[in-house]
């Protein structure tokens, strides 16, 4: 981050952590250990030779655990699901820039963070994929801002992550409500179960027909929560999939979810990763949709949501 971007963040952490400082480490130095951690994912041992952060190990852990503590507690300044009509509205209409799908507010997907094994409930955390991991889910809207997160162990798929998530109960309790006529969507790809609030592409569509025309411009929507993937995990390296953190099931999520703080916090600032090319999907897609026998119901409706739309805008 350029220096005036850093010291905004360190002025909005500083009150806390001079409250809670316990070490002689001045707050704009715990700050810049911390980030260097998350941007670069080394070890907390390299700290110790730094010259530029002359600092022990231990003394460095005090510190990012302290700092990513403080940071989370910004979550709810940075990381906002749009909770009013105008705000739905607002992602809807930026998201119809560029399709002619109806009421997108957001884009969902996820990927892994592998760390080592845990001593307790190793088993919860076992992916047959990348091994010991976290399955995060975000959701993102149509300018890369990070709309909302869930971490999960990573034995856990993404279509089950979604399926008991508050955004999902959210989406279809807004859904239910009378008082809110509006149809309003989260787009995800054919990992997940479709329903009335998440709409998903049709891969056995005809090429030409209007499924298949709905099909090309929901993946191509979709693609957005993929290129936010790829921003979060090559800014902050440590969470990247090549890194495997060496850190408890709880200090791990904490990370993670720094990291997503701190991305949204990026863009406040006017730090708009999203022009350089370099960026890719970070994670493997898995595009076999595994329901469940309760969710024959669910998939029926959101098929015929699918269709109603596919009727209505691509006729």
């Amino acid at each position: 981050m350029p220096p005036h971007v850093v010291m905004r963040l360190i002025r909005l952490v500083e009150n806390r952590l001079i409250r809670e400082r316990s070490t002689a480490i001045p707050t704009h130095l715990s700050v810049l250990i911390t980030l260097r951690f998350l941007a670069e994912g080394g070890l907390q041992k390299g700290f110790a030779q730094d010259f530029v952060h002359p600092v022990s190990q231990s003394t460095a852990s005090q510190c990012i655990a302290r700092v990513i503590d403080t940071i989370n507690h910004l979550a709810d300044d940075f990381i906002r699901f749009p909770g009013t009509e105008g705000q739905r509205e607002h992602n809807s209409n930026r998201f119809q820039r560029t399709t002619r799908i109806p009421g997108i507010i957001g884009a969902v997907d996820g990927f892994m963070v592998t760390f080592y094994r845990p001593t307790i409930n190793e088993e919860a955390f076992f992916n047959y994929r990348v091994g010991t991991s976290m399955n995060v889910q975000i959701i993102v809207d149509s300018d890369y801002n990070i709309l909302n997160i869930r971490v999960c162990p990573g034995s856990n798929n993404d279509r089950f992550v979604w399926q008991f998530s508050e955004a999902k109960e959210y989406m279809e309790d807004l859904r239910a409500d009378e008082n809110f006529p509006n149809r309003y969507y989260i787009i995800g790809d054919s990992g997940y179960t479709p329903s009335r609030v998440l709409l998903t592409p049709d891969l056995n569509a005809a090429e030409g027909s209007p499924a298949h025309v709905y099909t090309l411009e929901h993946v191509r929507t979709r693609c957005i929560v993929e290129r936010t993937i790829g921003i979060l995990t090559n800014v902050w390296l440590v969470i990247d999939r090549s890194r495997k953190l060496h850190y408890s099931p709880e200090a791990v999520v904490n990370i993670i979810h720094a990291c997503a703080v701190l991305h949204n916090f990026r863009r406040r600032q006017g730090i708009l990763d999203e022009n350089d090319h370099n960026f890719q999907p970070a994670e493997l897609r898995d595009d076999v949709n595994r329901r469940g026998r309760g969710e024959a119901a669910e998939y029926a409706a959101g098929i015929a949501e699918r269709n109603h739309i596919i009727t209505q805008h691509f006729m």
